[in-house]
């Protein structure tokens, strides 16, 4: 071989990492872990920082959303008859100066006032000749200037513009009257002939249900303002004609027999209907109650009533108007009705059942044993006789609303 002549060098070919096997292996996993730290720098440095200052709150995604507690459900605050010992909430009447009316009958209260009927003892005869009016505020009390011309008041009832009573016969009978507050002048409303009714009075309408003959009662209803009388409803040898009637707010209901109940049920007295009129309108709407009914009372919202005639096994139920109704309370004796509540007498005592909350409470102390008959439901007062000793009548109230 020339000796000028040289060999040529030989490079060796450069192998790339790509041009391996383990090359797009190494690839896909520089581009996740790529991935990963942009999302942890985005989880762990930007959200945490932004989200405060554009006003949000910030958890991590591991993190459980936190369960907000439920709001705690408010307690009611409890009527303050429920937490008041019952001898401090009752008042009593006393007429200095009156002596001689030793019986006081027919309380009614209507805004502060409280009138009720005294008598006095004339001839071996009590009569129930005058009308008092008591100021619930401040315990004042005057002799209102009016005298029955037959022989006592019964069952007088009144509101801003009416004092109606009856000047009522001791054996029955009597004239419904009416006095017109503003300017004292006395309208002649009706004359009865049997029994004493006892009213309702809602702004210018009087209600009542009356005895007109061996075996008729009629339902009427008078406008004050015009002495005009319409008969609502006749009921003839029923015992619904000895129920009350009641107007309040605009409606007036009164009881009568069961359109749907059957002849067994009929004549067992195991159902009554509630008759509700809308003065308004003038029209009538039935509510089937599934007790019998009698007696029942209206404030416009509530309804109350006695499943019995007067007996001692009777109970007391309330509806709030045609809602499902309940029994409020056993063996009652009597009861009557407000605007918030209802209060009844049982076992000589006197309570009270608050429609909101369905509270009972005892409104007469059970400590001295006080024994009372319930007189008198109105604007928002129970009048009661106490009746523990019957040496004179001791009339108390108190205020519940």
């Amino acid at each position: 071989m020339p000796r000028h002549f040289k060999r040529p060098r030989i490079k060796r070919r450069k192998t790339s990492i790509k041009a391996t096997n383990a090359g797009p292996i190494l690839a896909l996993t520089g581009t996740i872990l790529g991935i990963l730290s942009l999302i942890f720098v985005l989880v762990f440095v930007v959200l945490p920082y932004l989200f405060p200052i554009i006003g949000l709150d910030y958890t991590f995604p591991w993190q459980p959303t936190p369960i907000p507690e439920p709001s705690a459900k408010p307690i009611p605050t409890p009527h303050p008859i429920t937490r008041v010992d019952p001898v401090e909430i009752q008042h009593e009447i006393v007429l200095t100066g009156y002596d001689e009316y030793r019986w006081f009958a027919d309380p009614y209260v209507h805004g502060n006032q409280l009138v009720f009927t005294a008598g006095k003892l004339v001839e071996s005869d009590i009569r129930m000749d005058a009308l008092f009016k008591w100021d619930l505020d401040t315990g004042e009390y005057e002799r209102i200037d009016a005298k029955p011309k037959n022989h006592s008041f019964y069952f007088p009832v009144f509101n801003d513009s009416w004092l109606v009573y009856l000047d009522g016969k001791p054996g029955g009978g009597g004239i419904i009257r009416a006095v017109e507050t503003k300017t004292g002048e006395i309208s002649e409303v009706k004359e009865v002939f049997v029994g004493q009714p006892k009213f309702s009075i809602d702004g210018n309408l009087l209600a009542w249900i009356e005895r007109t003959g061996s075996r008729m009662d009629k339902l009427f209803v008078c406008d004050l303002n015009t002495l005009e009388t319409t008969v609502v409803r006749m009921f003839s040898n029923s015992f619904y004609g000895q129920s009350l009637a009641s107007i309040s707010k605009g409606q007036l209901i009164y009881a009568d027999m069961d359109p749907n109940a059957t002849e067994a049920e009929l004549d067992a007295h195991m159902t009554s209907a509630i008759y509700k009129v809308t003065v308004s309108s003038g029209t009538t709407s039935v509510f089937s109650p599934g007790t019998f009914v009698h007696d029942p009372l209206t404030n416009g919202k509530h309804w109350v009533w006695r499943n019995g005639l007067h007996g001692e096994g009777d109970n007391l139920y309330f509806s709030q108007q045609e809602a499902q109704p309940k029994m409020i309370a056993e063996s009652i004796v009597d009861y009557g009705l407000s605007d918030t509540f209802v209060a009844y007498s049982k076992d000589e005592s006197i309570y009270v059942y608050l429609f909101d909350g369905g509270i009972t409470a005892r409104i007469t102390p059970e400590a001295e044993r006080e024994r009372t008959q319930l007189l008198g439901v109105s604007g928002g007062v129970v009048v009661w006789m106490d009746v523990t000793s019957r040496e004179r009548d001791i009339m108390k109230y108190a205020k519940v609303d």
